[in-house]
């Protein structure tokens, strides 16, 4: 994830269920309009802020230590009974392993290691990640470097270069559907999770205001993200339920560690379970 900086009353002749479920419906779209309308102040005032984020990012960028990708393997087998559930890891450095000793301590690898755990088969899984990438980046660079093979599950993870880069929601969305099309298309009609988008107002490399900044962006760029079940088949957003604590990452305050690419791969796992069982 290395940073790319810029920037009505109750009648009381009413069936009380029917009112309870008015209620709740009406309390829900009040809900959801609240929160559409938030994460659109968000956004305004993180454009409003840009040259405050571009300039506090520059520094940031500068000061934060710059860590080595993980030492191979970018690919291995976790043993089982029966067919192989195959994963394919596309994404930023958090595929690749920023952050990490070695490969096997990855996304990839702990997806595939908790699959194996909960069904009993092997998993075989392969990781082509790219540090600093976007999700255009990765359609662009990575998508044709990947083997053309049959997948059952692809793990998508791009997010915090989308948002440090000022990326639309739109266009965030956007470029996630083709990458998943295109990936798709040479490596067959697998299952999807797509990566949550990571709040950077949690990062502790990241300064205040500037993490404030960005994490309105990244609520923004979740939830254009999680419409994508509407558009995509067999398709899956993950969403971080709890705020990113400090002993989830790296020396750099900024990638995550083994413990939370465990965590993550477990999650990934129990999402995609009932796509590809």
């Amino acid at each position: 994830m290395r940073q790319r900086w810029i920037a009505q009353s109750w009648d009381s002749t009413e069936c009380p269920i029917e009112h309870c479920k008015r209620h709740r419906d009406g309390a829900a779209h009040h809900s959801s309009t609240l929160s559409r309308a938030a994460l659109a102040t968000g956004v305004v005032g993180s454009l409003a802020l840009l040259p405050l984020a571009w300039a506090q990012g520059s520094v940031t960028r500068r000061r934060v230590p710059r860590l080595r990708p993980a030492k191979p393997p970018r690919h291995g087998l976790v043993s089982g009974i029966g067919q192989p559930i195959r994963v394919l890891a596309i994404g930023e450095s958090t595929v690749s392993g920023i952050g990490l000793a070695h490969g096997d301590e990855t996304v990839a690898a702990t997806t595939a290691r908790a699959l194996a755990r909960l069904t009993r088969r092997p998993a075989a899984w392969r990781a082509y990640g790219l540090g600093g990438a976007t999700v255009r980046d990765g359609l662009e660079r990575i998508v044709p470097r990947i083997a053309p093979q049959p997948a059952d599950l692809l793990i998508v993870a791009f997010c915090v270069n989308d948002v440090t880069s000022y990326r639309s929601p739109a266009g965030f969305a956007d470029d996630l559907a083709t990458l998943v099309t295109a990936a798709r298309h040479r490596v067959g009609d697998a299952a999807v999770v797509i990566g949550g988008v990571a709040s950077l107002a949690d990062f502790p490399a990241l300064p205040w205001p500037l993490r404030t900044i960005l994490g309105w962006r990244s609520a923004a760029l979740q939830a254009a993200a999680e419409r994508l079940t509407q558009r995509l088949p067999k398709l899956v957003v993950e969403r971080f339920s709890e705020p990113l604590t400090r002993d989830l990452f790296a020396a750099d305050g900024f990638h995550p560690n083994p413990k939370a690419h465990k965590l993550w791969g477990e999650q990934i796992a129990a999402l995609a379970l009932p796509l590809i069982a």
